[in-house]
């Protein structure tokens, strides 16, 4: 499986919150390709529910 973050990333995973949702939101992406689902996976759909509230309030 090819990486989805570039090294860069990977050292720096802070970052912005849309880069973060943009990473995750390609991790869940490849896990549902995979048919692949397990708590941790439950914990990324939360936090990009999380930050997407957060991104759209900050919006407005």
């Amino acid at each position: 499986m090819d990486s989805i973050i570039n090294l860069e990333e990977y050292f720096d995973l802070v970052g912005s919150e849309e880069s973060k949702l943009r990473r995750y939101q390609a991790c869940l992406q490849e896990f549902e390709r995979l048919n692949y689902d397990d708590p941790f996976i439950r914990q990324i759909r939360n936090e990009v529910v999380s930050l997407e509230r957060k991104l759209k309030l900050s919006l407005n």
